[in-house]
Parts: structure tokens; C-alpha cells; sequence
């Protein structure tokens, strides 16, 4: 997993300087050209850099929170495994103290008193082998207690390692937050002090759905067109707002299909399928490593949720480096 990197210098300084120009002499701060004012295309370009910072982050935050879940599910089901071994703890030591009780009730004195008054031999003999087997069982049964108690000790060490675990990952999480935040709020600043709040990726495309689909494939797409406009918000799987495996998740899951909150995880749960022979409905993955993913709609087309501070648009699938296209 990458390294978290902060947002490039320039941008950061860049919104702070701004900022502090709109608050010590407000408007009046732009009527001159700034000497070292950026150019648009070096402005898109600091940001788009930001802004692929961002989505990293909200990928493996994605990706924790998948461990986490795993987590607390193996917990789960090591605390359903736990209450019969206890049980059987309970049960080996409720046997032991029976065959204890018998022991001492059958031989009042001892074994060796006990088999001294034996009326004859075979009175004697058959007192032998009852204390023998009273013996061998007492050691089976002891020798049950303790694999029972071993297995769970075992079992509440793995708990609680797990439960560890869990604690790590959730304060992973919560630091991953807070960095995802600052930066968006630092994306947030820059976009609206140098863009007025405009969009930098222009108008979307014309959001004509495509002929019938028919199947799983049909259900995934209308669904997606559906979604236009909703607003692009980290970590979130709906129904008001998505990031982009969120969006592709849900997507799926009208069909039936559930697949991971990760766009990493997506691509490595699919059949692999060339672009020659993608679909509507197929998922499309970009970068190395893989952090975005947005659902194919057609014509070279897909839907997706961009960055923070965008709306679920259409795109061409080119605007963004292709790692590779999957189908669930």
C-alpha cells in the first residue's frame, strides 16, 4: 500500500496565499495581475494532482475498512467457537469430580485396604480392574480437560489478538480521516478562491441512457444513469451520495452481485476482459495501483464518481490512464 504523500507544495501555498489576500484587503487584493499568478493549465494541473492524492487515500481508507469488517467478522465467529468450548470445559470438570466422588465412595479407605478385605481372589481381581478402570478413566478425562482448556486459551489468545488488530486498524482509520479532511479541505480552498467554484472537468457528456439492456447487465447500468448528479462523497455507498467503488458496489448489487468497497479488490474478485470485448455494465479500473473505477455504459463511455467536490458525470473512459476492464 502507498505511502500517504501531502498535496504538492505549490498547491498548498498557493490556496494559503490566496486566502490571506481575500482576508487582509478582500476583492480589491485582485484588481492588479499578480506577478507570479499561474496559468489556468498549471492551476488544473496542481489540482488534478491533489485531487489523485485524495483518491488514493479514500482507497485505502476503503481498503481498512474492508480488513476491518473481516475483522469483525472472524471475532464474531471465534466468540460463537468459544461458548461450546467452554461448555465442554465445564462438562470435563463436572467428570472429574464425579469419577473423584466414586473413587473415594468405593474404596471408604483407600484401594489398598479396599482390596486387602476381598472376601477371594475373585473379589480381588474384580476390585482391581474396577479401580484400574476408574484410573484410566480419571487420566482420559484429565487428559480431555486439558486439550478443552488448551483450546480455549488458544482460542481467547486469538481473540484478543484480534481484537488488537481491530483497535489498529480503527486508529488507522481515524488518522487516515483527519488526513483526508485537511486535504480536501485544502482542495475545497483552492477550487473556489481560483475557479469561483466551477468545475475543471467542463460539462458532461449527454446523458442519453443507451438502447435495452437485457439481464444483470441492464439492471447495473440503469441504475448507474440513475445516479447522475449525486455528489461524490469519500467512503460513501449510497443512496444519496458515492465515491467510485462505492458507486460500482451498488451498482452490482442490483444485480445481485456483491462485490468488495474497493476498486483494487473489485478488479481482483473479476473475470478479466479486453477492451475489444467490453460490455455495458463491465467495470473500468485506472491507475497503478488501482484506486478509481467507474461502470461502462457503452460508445466508449462509462459513469463514475470523479473527486470530492464533482457529481456522479458520464466520461469517455480515456480521460484517466486505464489499468484494465473487469465483468462481474
Amino acid at each position: 500500500m502507498s505511502r500517504y504523500q501531502p498535496v504538492p507544495t505549490l498547491a498548498r501555498a498557493l490556496a494559503v496565499a490566496v486566502l490571506s489576500a481575500l482576508l487582509l484587503t478582500g476583492p480589491a487584493a485582485f484588481a492588479a495581475p499578480l506577478e507570479d499568478k499561474p496559468t489556468a493549465a498549471e492551476l488544473d494541473k496542481q489540482i488534478a494532482a491533489a485531487a489523485r492524492q485524495l483518491e488514493v487515500i479514500v482507497e485505502q481508507y476503503n481498503n481498512s475498512r474492508e480488513d476491518l469488517l473481516a475483522t469483525r467478522e472472524r471475532t464474531r465467529s471465534l466468540g460463537v467457537t468459544l461458548r461450546p468450548l467452554t461448555r465442554a470445559l465445564d462438562t470435563r470438570q463436572a467428570l472429574m469430580d464425579n469419577l473423584m466422588s466414586r473413587t473415594y465412595q468405593r474404596t471408604r479407605s483407600g484401594p489398598t485396604v479396599t482390596l486387602l478385605a476381598s472376601a477371594n481372589p475373585h473379589e480381588f481381581v474384580d476390585k482391581l480392574l474396577i479401580l484400574n478402570q476408574l484410573a484410566t478413566s480419571s487420566r482420559k478425562a484429565a487428559k480431555d480437560l486439558r486439550r478443552a482448556r488448551a483450546d480455549v486459551v488458544s482460542t481467547r489468545t486469538t481473540l484478543n489478538a484480534l481484537a488488537a488488530q481491530q483497535r489498529t486498524l480503527e486508529l488507522q482509520l481515524i488518522t487516515r480521516k483527519a488526513t483526508v479532511t485537511g486535504e480536501i479541505n485544502t482542495l475545497r480552498q483552492m477550487r473556489s478562491l481560483m475557479y469561483a467554484g466551477s468545475s475543471r472537468f467542463g460539462p458532461s457528456p449527454e446523458a442519453t441512457p443507451p438502447p435495452y439492456i437485457a439481464g444483470a447487465a441492464g439492471r447495473v447500468v440503469d441504475f448507474a444513469f440513475a445516479q447522475l448528479g449525486k455528489p461524490y462523497s469519500w467512503g460513501a455507498d449510497g443512496p444519496n451520495a458515492y465515491d467510485c467503488s462505492g458507486l460500482t458496489m451498488d451498482a452490482w448489487q442490483q444485480a445481485g452481485i456483491n462485490l468488495p468497497h474497493n476498486a483494487a479488490r473489485q478488479h481482483g474478485s473479476l473475470p478479466h476482459v479486453s477492451r475489444s470485448d467490453l460490455r455495458p455494465g463491465d467495470l473500468v479500473f485506472f491507475y497503478a495501483p488501482i484506486s478509481h473505477v467507474g461502470v461502462y455504459i457503452g460508445d466508449g463511455k462509462m459513469i463514475h464518481a470523479p473527486e470530492y467536490g464533482e457529481n456522479i458525470r458520464i466520461a469517455t473512459i480515456d480521460t484517466q490512464p486505464i489499468s484494465g476492464f473487469g465483468r462481474p
